[in-house]
């Protein structure tokens, strides 16, 4: 396993199953992303069983949390069944919340909370859904926070590859890196070249970064030096017009941007991989199941061509 996908794979990560996109769009995962929460969405598709999807998630990553939108109709699941499945299979593993339209009823709550919190045993709460969007952001942030599903990261920290660069001058000298990790706090690099001798604390102004083509002029302040093999690495922390640490607004959510989308890219290039890999797995069971029955029924047809064995391998096949 490479180190990439090692760091992919770590850290709690949460996906909501089948939300009403009408009601918790897309575009909430970057606010969540800011916030230090590692958050995707998972759609039904005609390529890939969605009970498949769900297994392949437990099977890739160590810390899940699972929101199920109960009000989905999926075709071949029973919420209640399915999701009791999974909390049975997984056990302690499986942080599983629902989430559905509120309901005008009290009773009608009542009775779903019992079936899911009591009967089913499920940890990640029962969640009603607002029918003003606005209000659904801040209300699963907030219980983002209270399932902890940040784990110990304050900030989300993404890889980065050699397009990720940056320059600065220091002492009348200039000197270029390549940015190895970042997040909207710090950034780690490497120097390609001359590697300068930077006191500890020393603030450097006016750096000039290109990540992939967006360009940053940021400040800095150099707090660490690992060495990593034959790599000497420093670690810079943001510091801001005010002189505090962290980005500006602009810039913090320009990174945010570019760090959500490098997590995003990054988990759907391996779910993608990984339910492709199901899929053709089922195609091929599928087919190792039904070739034999059409041999058996053409041999009928043959021998046999009004018999009732004949015509029911033909209405099933």
């Amino acid at each position: 396993m490479s180190q990439l996908k090692t760091e992919i794979q770590c850290g709690v990560k949460t996906f909501f199953i089948v939300p009403e996109l009408s009601l918790f769009p897309e575009e909430y995962m970057k606010s969540y992303f800011l916030k230090g929460f590692e958050t995707y969405i998972i759609d039904d598709d005609p390529y890939c069983l969605l009970e498949a999807k769900i297994h392949v998630i437990f099977s890739l990553f160590s810390e899940v949390i699972l929101f199920f939108n109960i009000d989905r109709q999926i075709h071949g699941i029973e919420w209640s069944s399915f999701i009791g499945s999974l909390q049975r299979t997984y056990q302690e593993r499986a942080m599983i919340g629902v989430m559905y339209r509120k309901k005008n009823n009290p009773e009608e709550t009542k009775t779903l909370e019992r079936l899911y919190l009591y009967d089913i045993g499920i940890n990640g709460g029962c969640i009603p859904i607002e029918y003003q969007k606005s209000k659904n952001l801040y209300l699963f942030l907030n219980v983002l926070i209270a399932n902890q599903a940040n784990g110990q990261r304050k900030y989300l920290r993404s890889i980065c590859d050699e397009s990720y660069k940056m320059n600065f001058m220091f002492q009348k000298n200039q000197y270029q890196c390549t940015i190895r990790d970042l997040s909207i706090s710090h950034f780690s690099c490497v120097f390609r070249g001359e590697i300068p001798v930077i006191p500890l604390h020393e603030k450097i102004t006016d750096i000039q970064m290109n990540l992939k083509g967006v360009l940053l002029k940021v400040d800095a302040v150099f707090s660490l030096l690992r060495n990593v093999g034959e790599d000497s690495i420093h670690v810079f922390v943001f510091r801001n017009s005010d002189g505090k640490d962290g980005l500006t607004t602009e810039n913090t959510l320009r990174v945010n941007d570019i760090i959500h989308s490098l997590f995003q890219n990054s988990i759907s290039t391996l779910l993608r991989h990984d339910f492709e890999a199901v899929r053709t797995r089922i195609v091929k069971e599928r087919r190792e199941r039904v070739i034999p029955d059409i041999l058996a029924c053409a041999r009928d047809v043959v021998e046999k061509p009004d018999s009732e064995k004949t015509l029911a391998l033909a209405s099933d096949i």
